[in-house]
């Protein structure tokens, strides 16, 4: 097998530390490293070799508690290397030049764990010096851009550099377990695909609640907002792979071509219907087990920017296609919810049996038919590890699989149906409702179903 030269940018950094390490470590306990491969971290910071090594071992044993093996993890590290680097110096990529020479040896994997802003400096840099031969490739961390301009900006700095077929573009969420396992069930089961359109559905409901606030973002939410953090990036990944049709193959451009035509097909948000599609919202204060919560204008009362940015978002869409025209689909996410899930409720007609299809994405993976788990079993019954998202993606990028990495095509029609949805809430200045800390939502999050008859489904 070929080996494989992994090279991350800001890999002393966060994102390296808490998951790429830890997935690589995975991978390699496994037996997938090639023999001679290796691994590079780039950063600005001048560490000793000696030293980022241990780094690596202290935030291993922090994040991988009793997976951690202070034998696996040493052999590990011996594979990983540090090189200071300044982006910017041309002089400095020389060093990185002879590191990896001769490149026609290994198989190259760049992973971009640094801002988009450098996006464009690492590209032409790696042009420039002609690191970026065609046995190597890119990965990059979505949201890529902040809407549909932006995103044609950062692809036009990738592309310059890299060929479509050479970039992957992640989105954890599409590594979940469950996500990888939707196509499967739907597809495999006998008895799942033949329900699967508006003859047999009433409706069908994604929501992902997260517990924490903010937590220091609250410059880039104000900015962002969850709808571009949160709708654009995960659950229209979700959405993607509940209503698309069956892929010619299960190669990866036959499902990402299905994948782009549920986007493309998703009926415009207008400023004529806007408030009958969407709520938006923070969180007032609150309770959290008991404790009083602050509410997120409170929270970041030093910030200038504060109160901009919503922390809650519910969505009524149509997917006008034969499949699914005039079915809703339920998208909510949030901050400071009552717990932590994320869920799909696929809700069928009253004359159906089963009544209902529960997919629980987390905390742990299960489907339910009505009540009744009919599997995957969850992680505790059956003792197994899940492995983490990235470790799945890391996989796949090293093996070449891009099926669970979004094409740019599907990104740039996505942000112009969420700009769509941005510019007639401008026109029309659509409140910013509140909800308290703790809550499910504001009460307009239950009256956007309701008026079609329907209510969000919740664990009794």
């Amino acid at each position: 097998m070929i080996p494989y030269d992994i090279v991350i940018f800001g890999g002393s950094g966060d994102l390296s530390m808490r998951k790429l390490m830890p997935a690589l470590y995975f991978i390699y306990r496994q037996g997938k490293f090639p023999e001679s491969s290796r691994i590079l971290a780039l950063s600005r910071s001048n560490i000793e070799q000696a030293d980022f090594r241990t780094l690596v071992l202290k935030n291993l044993q922090k994040y991988l508690g009793t997976e951690y093996s202070e034998q696996d993890a040493r052999a590990f590290t011996g594979l990983v290397n540090y090189m200071a680097l300044d982006i910017a110096d041309d002089g400095a990529w020389s060093e990185l030049v002879s590191y990896l020479a001769p490149m026609a040896r290994r198989k190259i994997i760049y992973y971009m764990a640094v801002m988009p802003t450098l996006f464009g400096p690492v590209c032409r840099q790696l042009s420039r010096t002609n690191l970026n031969p065609d046995n190597s490739c890119l990965v990059v961390e979505k949201p890529l851009g902040e809407d549909e301009e932006t995103a044609e900006a950062v692809n036009k700095i990738l592309s310059a550099s890299f060929k479509e077929g050479q970039i992957y573009r992640i989105d954890h969420y599409l590594g979940k377990e469950a996500i990888q396992n939707l196509l499967s069930f739907r597809f495999e089961t006998g008895a799942v695909e033949p329900l699967w359109n508006r003859d047999h559905i009433d409706n069908i409901q994604i929501t992902v609640a997260e517990t924490i606030g903010v937590e220091g973002r609250s410059e880039f939410l104000d900015r962002a907002g969850i709808l571009r953090d949160m709708i654009q990036n995960h659950l229209m990944q979700i959405l993607c792979f509940l209503a698309m049709d069956k892929p010619k193959s299960l190669t990866a451009d036959d499902i990402r071509d299905q994948k782009l035509r549920v986007v493309r097909k998703l009926r415009s948000v207008t400023r004529e219907v806007i408030g009958d599609h969407v709520v938006r919202a923070q969180y007032g204060a609150g309770k959290k087990s008991g404790q009083p919560v602050p509410s997120y204008a409170q929270e970041n009362k030093d910030n200038d920017t504060a109160g901009t940015g919503e922390t809650f978002i519910a969505l009524k869409l149509y997917v006008d296609n034969d499949r699914w025209r005039d079915v809703p689909f339920y998208l909510r996410t949030g901050k400071r919810l009552s717990g932590r899930f994320a869920r799909i409720v696929v809700q069928l007609k009253s004359d159906e049996r089963p009544r209902r299809i529960i997919l629980n994405i987390q905390p742990e993976m299960t489907i339910y038919f009505d009540q009744a788990k009919i599997g995957p079993k969850d992680v505790a019954s059956d003792h197994r590890r899940v492995p983490d998202a990235y470790e799945k993606l890391l996989g796949d990028v090293m093996t070449g699989n891009q099926s669970y990495f979004v094409r740019h095509d599907e990104i740039v029609a996505s942000w112009r149906w969420i700009d769509g949805i941005r510019a007639a809430w401008a026109e029309t200045g659509l409140e910013m409702l509140t909800y308290p800390a703790g809550s499910m939502g504001p009460k307009a999050s239950d009256d956007l179903l309701a008026i079609s008859g329907h209510e969000w489904y919740e664990d009794k």
